[in-house]
Parts: structure tokens; C-alpha cells; sequence
């Protein structure tokens, strides 16, 4: 049997070899889960005014869409992205960061069918496309379980913008789970186990069966079996 797929979808002045080696932790604990981490680089290769810091133009670093802008297009990076997975029905989870949850709310908001085999999203920094153009995208509330990581000392993604999309998917298959760190993705032993815990809990089919649980349950079953 095919291993079952994530896809990783790194930051603003990321690559997929980088956020691989940030996500190490989360990666190895998921593969032990039978997993398979697919990593994919954003389509506009950095340089120059674009970096943050100009003394890493050396590097091959990535957006998904221009940083600081009030207005983007993202159809090319999402057009990447489903280009790769290709209608894969192994793909099962999406985790995105900072610009890339973005990018992967956007995905499982307005192209959900182009993923038919996905059962669950998880955000770190996540935050809704800020161009007005994009928000009926946001209309119809997403229908999958979500899981969303907060920095509470986050300064690049305030915390009101990651609850925005919070808010913007459906309450019964949403869970907030909160970090005391800042933009990043938390790789410690005890925070991963928690994580893939949710994952675990909601690779299922029946997602119905879930509904009934209420958060303070789910957080209870996190814990429980990120112990295992």
C-alpha cells in the first residue's frame, strides 16, 4: 500500500529544503506514522530588495507571492501546487506556514475538489489573503478539519489574523492550539507529539464521528496519545 502524503508548504524566504530541515521533528514523527512529507518549493525565486536581509541573496530562497504588497495574485502558486499533487489520492494533509498557510487556506477554500482525497489542514501563522478581491473565497466556511498553531509572542503574524481564518472555518472541525515561542514552526518532542496526535485523530474516515467531541475532549485526546 502507497504511502499516505502531506504536503509541506514553506514561509516567505523559505525553500523546501530549509522548511524540511525546520519541520525535521514533525517530518521523522510522521513518517513513523506512515507517512510520506512532500515538500515544494514557492514559484518565485527571491532576490535582491525582495530578501529581508541582502546578504542571504546567495541563497536559492522562496515567496508564493511578493512580501509587503497590498495587492498579489496567487493563482500561480496555487496552480503549482495542484500541479504537483496532480489529483494525488494519497494526499491527505496539507501543513502550511506563515505565507504558506496562507496559500494552503486559500487552496482548501476555494480548491478543495481539486484535492478530493484530503481530510485535514494544518496552519502555523496562518492568516486569510489580504487582498479584499479574495474574500468571498472565504464565503462559505471551510468544511475540513483544521488545526491552527499560534505564536502568542508571533510579531510577523499578529494573532488577530491567524483567528480571522480561525474563524473563517467550520467551529466543529476547528482546533486552536497555542505555543508560547514566536514565528516559527515549534519542533520540540512534546509539541510534535501533540500535532500529530490531531493528525492522527482526524485521518479517518468518518469524520462525522468527531463532531461530537467537544475541544476540551480533543486537547484531552492530543495529550493522551502524543504520551504514546
Amino acid at each position: 500500500m502507497s504511502a499516505k502524503k502531506v504536503i509541506f508548504l514553506h514561509g516567505y524566504a523559505q525553500s523546501a529544503s530549509i522548511f524540511s530541515g525546520k519541520t525535521g521533528g514533525l517530518r521523522k514523527t510522521l513518517k513513523k506514522q506512515g507517512y510520506e512529507s512532500i515538500y515544494i518549493n514557492a514559484p518565485m525565486k527571491l532576490k535582491g530588495d525582495q530578501l529581508h536581509d541582502p546578504s542571504s541573496e546567495e541563497l536559492d530562497l522562496y515567496g508564493w507571492w511578493p512580501y509587503g504588497m497590498d495587492d498579489y495574485e496567487v493563482q500561480p502558486a496555487i496552480d503549482l501546487v495542484l500541479g504537483q499533487t496532480n489529483g494525488d489520492e494519497q494526499v491527505e494533509g496539507i501543513i502550511g506556514f506563515s505565507q504558506g498557510a496562507g496559500l494552503s487556506g486559500a487552496i482548501v477554500a476555494k480548491y478543495k475538489e481539486a484535492l478530493p482525497s484530503l481530510k485535514w489542514v494544518v496552519f502555523f501563522s496562518g492568516f486569510r489573503l489580504k487582498p479584499a478581491k479574495f474574500d468571498h473565497w472565504y464565503d462559505s466556511k471551510i468544511d475540513l478539519p483544521s488545526l491552527h498553531v499560534i505564536g502568542e509572542l508571533d510579531t510577523v503574524v499578529e494573532e488577530g489574523r491567524s483567528i480571522r481564518l480561525l474563524d473563517s472555518c467550520i467551529d466543529e472541525k476547528k482546533t486552536l492550539l497555542k505555543h508560547q515561542g514566536g514565528h516559527y514552526v515549534p519542533n520540540n518532542k512534546d509539541f510534535v507529539n501533540k500535532v500529530v496526535a490531531w493528525i492522527q485523530a482526524n485521518g479517518i474516515e468518518k469524520i462525522e464521528e468527531k463532531n461530537e467531541i467537544d475541544d476540551d475532549d480533543l486537547m484531552a485526546q492530543i495529550d493522551n496519545l502524543g504520551k504514546a
